[in-house]
């Protein structure tokens, strides 16, 4: 596959709201050296935009999600400035969006190194609430681990609270999703056992490209419970015993 002409199409699909077929699907198929080779040549046009990076999102951190869906092992993607929402979110430019519940780190210094282990992280930065939208850029939604890879791992927009040390161990922090009347609850360590232990997986596959954690950074975890959809209208709201609370109002 033809890395350039891939990476044009998703951000033609991005841009304009609109579905493609799936790369997987295509005659050549879709290799994993391929669909990381596609995410990267977006995130360098991004740049070369002047878009300032600002951190990672994890995907499929959750083992159950995994097994429910034949997904092997988690992904990521690239979180930049403008994916950032005070709360306000509005859905015209996005073509499916769906809201998932997390826990989010911001690292206070820079973390490196192929055997960095969750108790590491836990001395190296604060925790929060967040609710990650999720928008795949693709028609249909038998999207495969390849696919989601290569549309950097469907980020769209988050909302996240105020950053605070846990007094709790990290896989022991619990949060509540609300709305229209439903509730969903998740504790940390659905996402890898504990949300230090995905910061830590993130830090050693970036190390594996060269790259690191840089201070200042925030990690969106991975859904602790299966997401929702999104509508205009829409009210979500987020909270933890532990950390505060965050939410969403979609237009």
């Amino acid at each position: 596959m033809d890395i350039s002409t891939a990476a044009d199409r998703l951000e033609q699909a991005r841009s304009t709201g609109t579905g493609l077929p799936l790369f997987s699907r295509e005659p050549a198929g879709l290799t994993t050296e391929e669909a990381w080779a596609i995410a990267a040549e977006v995130d360098r046009r991004q740049r070369a935009r002047g878009r300032h990076h600002t951190g990672y999102k994890l995907g499929w951190t959750s083992a159950a999600m995994r097994a429910a869906l034949g997904i092997g092992s988690p992904n990521f993607g690239s979180l930049w400035d403008d994916m950032a929402t005070d709360g306000a979110l509005d859905l015209s430019r996005l073509r499916h969006p769906k809201a998932e519940p997390e826990f989010a780190f911001l690292a206070d210094r820079a973390l490196t190194g192929s055997q960095l282990d969750a108790a590491e992280v836990q001395r190296a930065g604060r925790w929060a609430v967040a609710l990650e939208v999720v928008d795949p850029r693709w028609e249909s939604y038998d999207f495969t681990w390849l696919d989601n890879t290569a549309d950097g791992s469907s980020a769209a927009a988050y909302a996240v609270g105020k950053f605070v040390a846990a007094q709790v161990p990290p896989e022991d922090l619990a949060l509540t999703m609300s709305w229209s009347g439903e509730q969903r609850s998740g504790v940390g360590r659905a996402a890898m056992g504990s949300p230090a232990e995905a910061v830590a997986h993130l830090v050693r596959e970036l190390a594996g490209r060269g790259a690191r954690l840089e201070a200042g950074m925030v990690v969106l975890t991975g859904g602790v419970t299966v997401p929702i959809d999104l509508r205009p209208g829409l009210e979500v709201e987020l909270s933890s015993p532990q950390l505060g609370s965050c939410s969403i109002r979609c237009t």
